[in-house]
C-alpha cells in the first residue's frame, strides 16, 4: 500500500489539524484496493478530504498575480495580465499554457504538483473536472466502508454529493451548458453530449445538493465523525454550504442569461421559489444559532484578521459558510496597492476600484442612487454616502498611515492620501499612484504598510459563500418569484426586508421603490454590488443578468480633481469589448472536436 505523503501534509496545513495524520489519502488512481480506500472512516475520508484542496481560490487561483475583478468593478494596469485580456474580449487566454505570466484562475497547464496545493492551482476547469471523478467513486464505493458507523457513512457521502454538485456548478457558472456526470467514466459511454438547456443539469445538481444537506451535520464539532479535529473543521462541508449552494445554483438556473431571455428582468418563477426554499434552510440555521450576520464594528473580521504575536485565525466572522482553505493569494494586496507605499511591490501588480462602479452602486445614506437622490452633489461627490463607501474605499484625504518612523518629517506626505493630479500617490506623478482616485481597505486595515511595519500581519480571506451573499440571493429570488413585498411559505421574510437588514447593519435608509418591479430589482442589484464589493462575485453576475453588452457596464472610467477640489472630470480609461459571445468561455477545441454532441459555445 502507498499512502500520498505530498497530501498528509497539505491536510495539515489546510485544516491546521493536530491529529491529521489519521487521515489517510488512499487514491484509487494509483492501484490500490478499493476495499482498503474505504474500509473505515479514516480511510475514505482521507481520500474525500482531497477534494478540499480542488476548490480554487479566485484570490490566487492558478497564479500568484491573479485577479478576481473581471466586471466593471476594478482596473489593472498591465495589458499582459487577465483581466485586461478580459477586457478585450480575448477569452481564449483563459487556458495559461507555456508560462506566459497570464494570472488566471481558470486554467494552468505549468501548475507545480509538488508544492502545497497542487490541485487548486491547475485552476477551476481541470480542478472540477478531477473533482467531479472524485466523488463519484466515493459515492461509489460507500459501501464498502464495513468498519464504519452509519454516522460516518453519511458524512461521507454527504460531502461526495456535495462536492459533486460544487464542481459541475463551477464549471456551469463560466462554461455553460455541460452533461452531468454522476459515475467515473472510463473508456467506455464517455462521449456524453450537452444538454439542450442549462436548467437540464442544474436540476440533477440540485439534487447532489439536496442529498447533502440532509447527510452532512450543521456543526462538526457536534458530530461524532468531527471529534478527532474538533477546533480544526471550519473548512468542511456543512448542512449551511449544501442549503446555500443549492439555492445559488437555482438562482443561476433561474436567472436570464441561462433562461436564455433577452430581457434583463426576466426570471424562471418556478425555479426561483425553489431557491427561495433553499435560502430558507440556511436563514432558519441562522436562527438556530449555528451563522450570524457580522455587526457592523468588527464586519473586517469578515474579510481579514491580525496576527499580531497570537497567530493567526481564519478571517470569516460568524458570516463563514464555506471557503477554499490554505492559501489565500496575494489579489488584496494588488487592490490596496498604495499602502505599501516604500514597498517592493511594483505598479503592475496592481488593480484600482473604478470611479463609474462607486458612482453608480455606492449610493447616499438615504438609501438612494446618486442619480435618484436629491442629496447628491457633484461639486462635493463624496458627502452624504452610503457609510459602506467611506468603510471600504480609500478616498482623497483619508488618513493612510499611524506611525512614520524616525523620518517623520520626511515621509509625512504619505500620513494622507494624495490622489489629486499631481499629488504624492495619484499615477503619473508617482509610478505606485492609484490610476481612478481611488484604492480599496476592504482586505486590510490602515496599519498594513510599511511605515507601521504591519505588512506581515495581516491574513486577508475571500470566502465562496457568506451569510451576506445568502441575504441577497434570498432577496433576489424571492423578488423574482413573489414581488418585493410578499413573503415566501416558506420562511417570514419579504425581499424588501432582507435588503433593508443589511442596509440597517450600514445604517442607510430603507430600499424605495417597492411597487416598480424593475426599479427595486435595479437596488437589490445595487446593493448587492455594495456588499460585496470586489470579492470576485461581480463579472459572473453581470453575465448572468445579460447587462453584459450595455454600454454602462462596459466603460471603466477614473476621477480627476485638484487638491481643492475645485472641479472633478471622469474620464474614460478603458472600454470593455463585449459581445452576445463573451456571456461565456470558449470551451478547449480540442475537446469540442473529440465527438459530436459537445458543441462548442456561439461565437467561438
Amino acid at each position: 500500500m502507498k499512502n500520498y505523503i505530498k497530501l498528509l501534509s497539505m491536510m495539515c496545513l489546510l485544516f491546521m489539524v493536530s491529529s491529521c495524520e489519521e487521515y489517510l489519502d488512499k487514491t484509487i488512481e494509483t492501484n490500490l484496493d478499493q476495499g482498503e480506500v474505504f474500509k473505515n472512516f479514516n480511510n475514505a475520508q482521507g481520500f474525500v478530504e482531497e477534494m478540499y484542496a480542488m476548490v480554487v481560490n479566485y484570490g490566487t487561483g492558478t497564479h500568484w498575480q491573479a485577479y478576481m475583478c473581471y466586471g466593471d468593478d476594478a482596473i489593472g494596469t498591465q495589458n499582459w495580465q487577465f483581466d485586461y485580456r478580459i477586457d478585450q474580449g480575448m477569452y481564449w487566454n483563459w487556458i495559461r499554457t507555456g508560462g506566459n505570466g497570464i494570472g488566471t484562475f481558470f486554467y494552468n497547464d505549468n501548475a507545480n504538483t509538488n508544492d502545497n496545493y497542487p490541485f487548486n492551482r491547475a485552476g477551476i476547469w481541470q480542478s472540477s473536472w478531477a473533482g467531479i471523478r472524485k466523488a463519484n467513486i466515493a459515492i461509489q464505493n460507500v459501501e464498502l466502508m464495513v468498519d464504519a458507523t452509519q454516522e460516518e457513512k453519511d458524512v461521507i457521502l454527504g460531502q461526495a454529493y456535495f462536492f459533486r454538485g460544487f464542481f459541475h456548478h463551477e464549471i456551469m457558472k463560466f462554461w455553460g451548458r455541460i452533461p452531468y456526470i454522476d459515475e467515473p467514466l472510463g473508456s467506455e459511454k464517455w462521449q456524453l453530449p450537452r444538454p439542450e438547456t442549462f436548467q437540464e443539469t442544474a436540476l440533477a445538481i440540485d439534487k447532489d445538493f439536496e442529498m447533502a444537506a440532509q447527510l452532512l451535520p450543521e456543526d462538526w464539532d457536534e458530530h461524532p465523525a468531527g471529534q478527532k479535529t474538533k477546533g480544526a473543521n471550519q473548512f468542511r462541508a456543512t448542512k449551511a454550504a449544501a442549503w446555500a449552494f443549492k439555492g445559488k445554483n437555482l438562482l443561476f438556473a433561474a436567472s436570464p442569461l441561462m433562461i436564455e431571455s433577452t430581457d434583463p428582468y426576466e426570471y424562471d418563477q418556478e425555479l426561483s421559489r425553489m431557491a427561495v426554499d433553499a435560502f430558507a434552510e440556511v436563514l432558519r440555521l441562522e436562527d438556530a444559532g449555528y451563522l450570524a450576520l457580522a455587526d457592523w464594528e468588527n464586519y473586517q473580521d469578515v474579510f481579514y484578521s491580525y496576527s499580531g504575536t497570537t497567530g493567526y485565525v481564519y478571517p470569516g466572522s460568524t458570516e463563514f459558510i464555506f471557503s477554499q482553505s490554505g492559501d489565500v493569494g496575494w489579489f488584496p494586496r494588488f487592490l490596496s496597492q498604495a499602502f505599501q507605499i516604500g514597498s517592493h511591490c511594483e505598479q503592475r501588480d496592481t488593480q484600482f476600484p473604478t470611479h463609474n462602479y462607486i458612482h453608480h452602486n455606492f449610493g447616499m445614506a438615504d438609501g438612494l442612487s446618486t442619480e435618484d437622490s436629491p442629496n447628491y452633489d457633484p461639486a462635493n461627490p463624496w458627502e452624504g454616502r452610503d457609510p459602506r463607501l467611506y468603510k471600504w474605499v480609500v478616498l482623497d484625504g483619508d488618513q493612510m498611515v499611524e506611525n512614520l518612523g524616525a523620518a517623520s518629517g520626511e515621509n509625512e506626505v504619505h500620513r494622507y492620501a494624495k490622489f489629486y493630479e499631481g499629488g504624492a500617490h495619484r499615477y503619473p506623478a508617482v509610478d505606485l499612484g492609484t490610476r481612478t482616485g481611488y484604492l480599496s481597505k476592504k482586505w486590510y486595515a490602515r496599519s498594513f504598510n510599511w511605515f507601521d511595519n504591519q505588512i506581515g500581519n495581516y491574513l486577508p480571506f475571500r470566502l465562496h459563500m457568506r451569510l451576506t451573499d445568502v441575504y441577497l440571493m434570498y432577496a433576489e429570488a424571492a423578488h423574482a418569484a413573489y414581488g418585493a413585498t410578499q413573503a415566501p411559505s416558506s420562511y417570514p421574510l419579504t425581499a424588501e426586508q432582507a435588503i433593508n437588514t443589511l442596509r440597517n447593519r450600514a445604517g442607510v435608509a430603507p430600499v424605495q421603490f417597492t411597487s416598480d418591479a424593475q426599479k427595486f430589482m435595479d437596488e437589490v442589484r445595487r446593493e448587492r454590488a455594495v456588499e460585496l464589493s470586489w470579492e470576485g462575485h461581480r463579472w459572473m453576475d453581470l453575465r448572468r443578468w445579460r447587462l453584459g453588452e450595455q454600454e454602462k457596464y462596459k466603460k471603466k472610467t477614473g476621477l480627476r480633481f485638484d487638491e481643492g477640489h475645485t472641479y472633478f472630470i471622469e474620464e474614460v480609461l478603458r472600454t470593455k469589448v463585449f459581445d452576445e459571445k463573451h456571456y461565456w468561455l470558449p470551451f478547449p477545441q480540442n475537446d469540442t472536436e473529440l465527438y459530436p454532441g459537445f458543441e462548442q459555445n456561439p461565437g467561438w
